[in-house]
């Protein structure tokens, strides 16, 4: 066993625009290889043949390679994964009281050593669980979960034109106490959703290899690529799209991993400051925060197992990651003197 590696490369165009602006463009690429991926070494390929067991080989079927055991787990270096990505920025620094940085990534991220229903991104070593077919490891390699396809994202600070030293109510007093010196800032992410893969229950399975007393997880057949006809909140995805593998198939399904793009989010974060100087000696900031703004509705993934078809598909909760959940508030008043 070899510590997993990566090679990483970019090439970024970079061009001054004006006084204020800069924009860049970069191509960001990685190949890891040597990923940990666990496999059990007693496995058996998927054949029409059931699986069996005799008295003379009362652990395993006889075609197992150990017959004296049950399971023989083995953490391998047999993972791959390739990252590729076009990155636009723009970063305008303050002028006319204006600063903002915003960027957009559009990322295609691959790779085989998440498992066979991933939900996270895959540790540097992944012991535990193995995947239900080691001898075709390539079944597994599929959109990586967390990384979004589409992702946008401005940070941006404005100070608002009125109060004393400024373009309109330039003057002193009551007025510029209480309308003058705003600042307005900005978090706003706009990305799509995560990979998701659908999933089925073990009384589904036509590999006869017994993998899933083994604690292996199984993917259904997809019967069509049409993945999203008639969306809806309770219908998030097409059920008809799928289908158990049929019986006596003497194989896994071939739904691939992380063929399913699970809601995106969008949230929009809009705070508020202010400096007041009631004497001399005494500074006072006023700061007002909220994540979702809007309050925008942004749902968490739903599930994904096409033989519990009550809950398959059906957006049910808000999404809670990133600020993008329920709208949030909070005040502060720092005094410093």
């Amino acid at each position: 066993y070899r510590d997993p590696q990566a090679n990483q490369w970019n090439l970024t165009v970079e061009r001054q625009l004006g006084n204020s602006d800069t924009f860049r463009v970069s191509y960001v690429g990685m190949n890891s290889y040597r990923l940990s991926i666990t496999e059990d070494l007693n496995q058996i390929p998927a054949s029409t043949t059931p699986y069996q067991t005799t008295p003379a080989s009362p652990y395993v079927d006889p075609r197992a390679p150990y017959r004296n055991w049950f399971t023989l787990y083995s953490t391998l270096n047999a993972g791959k994964a390739n990252y590729d990505a076009l990155e636009l920025e723009e970063t305008h620094k303050m002028a006319h009281r204006l600063y903002f940085d915003a960027n957009y990534t559009l990322a295609k991220n691959l790779a085989d050593n998440q498992g066979d229903i991933p939900a996270a991104f895959a540790g540097e070593v992944n012991y535990g669980i193995p995947v239900a077919d080691r001898f075709r490891i390539a079944g597994d390699y599929g959109n990586v979960e967390g990384t979004r396809r589409h992702r946008f994202l401005l940070s941006g600070i404005y100070q608002l034109p009125v109060g004393q030293g400024r373009s309109f109510l330039n003057a002193g007093g009551w007025r510029n106490a209480l309308l003058g010196g705003w600042e307005m800032n900005t978090v706003t992410l706009l990305e799509t959703g995560p990979w998701l893969t659908p999933s089925i229950g073990d009384s589904a399975d036509q590999s006869n290899t017994n993998v899933v007393n083994r604690g292996a997880y199984l993917r259904p057949d997809a019967v069509s690529t049409n993945f999203y006809a008639g969306q809806s909140r309770t219908h998030y995805f097409n059920l008809a799209a799928f289908s158990p593998t049929p019986a006596g198939a003497g194989r896994f399904g071939n739904a691939g991993v992380g063929i399913l793009q699970g809601p995106g989010a969008a949230a929009i974060s809009l705070g508020a400051a202010k400096v007041f100087h009631p004497t001399e000696r005494m500074r006072v900031r006023f700061e007002s925060t909220f994540t979702n703004v809007l309050n925008h509705t942004n749902f968490a993934p739903p599930a994904t197992q096409i033989d519990v078809p009550g809950t398959f598909g059906v957006l049910s909760a808000p999404q809670t990651a990133e600020n993008a959940g329920n709208r949030t508030g909070q005040l502060a008043l720092r005094i410093e003197f």
